[in-house]
């Protein structure tokens, strides 16, 4: 009897400027499945985001609907939505997941959002019978924080709590998880060697 293997989705988590974009597309000409609907390049990102158009607009309307933001380093709570939104955000996340991915067996999802939800996306994951793992890409905080304040204004104590928000709720949320945490800077200088 043949049992068929359980589709895998990469989640990479990782504060904005982080490396995110790069490790998602690297994960991509690895083999992973990327979304059909893909958001565009932009000027700070001329090589491409690699994230689902209408996730990351899903995403965002859920922030704003529990009042909050990309750019809110306090801590994003979804049973603040309430049960009914809740569940309307959790249906929509896994329609979209499955209109953007298809049957993909290993594909790869992508928005530095996601580093204030995984759980709920842990659930709407093994509820379509996919199995989760984290790549976690790591950037000196420094080169983040000033990315951050060159690219949206920010001031460097505000785009340093955001990063620590971002950083520590993935960290949490994926311990005792399948993942990986990766240096963005050995990522980039080491490319040549796989042990490193």
């Amino acid at each position: 009897m043949n049992v068929p293997s359980p589709r895998t989705c990469i989640v990479v988590l990782g504060m904005h400027r982080s490396g995110t974009s790069a490790v998602t597309r690297v994960m991509n000409l690895m083999g992973a499945e990327l979304p059909k609907g893909l958001l565009g390049t932009r000027p700070s990102n001329k090589a491409g985001h690699w994230e689902v158009r209408s996730l990351l607009a899903l995403h965002e309307a859920m922030l704003i609907e529990a009042g909050s933001r990309w750019d809110d380093w306090r801590a994003f709570d979804p049973s603040s939505l309430g049960v009914e939104r809740r569940r309307y955000y959790e249906d929509e996340i896994a329609r979209l997941i499955a209109k953007e991915y298809g049957d993909a067996p290993l594909f790869v999802i992508k928005d530095p959002r996601m580093c204030r939800f995984v759980p709920l996306y842990e659930t709407i994951l093994a509820n379509a019978g996919v199995k989760a793992c984290y790549v976690l890409p790591q950037r000196n905080p420094l080169a983040v924080v000033a990315s951050l304040s060159a690219r949206d204004g920010l001031t460097k104590g505000f785009a340093g709590l955001l990063w620590l928000r971002h950083v520590l709720d993935a960290e949490a949320a994926t311990r005792n998880r399948p993942r990986i945490i990766v240096s963005y800077e050995s990522f980039l200088d080491n490319w040549q060697d796989p042990r490193d």
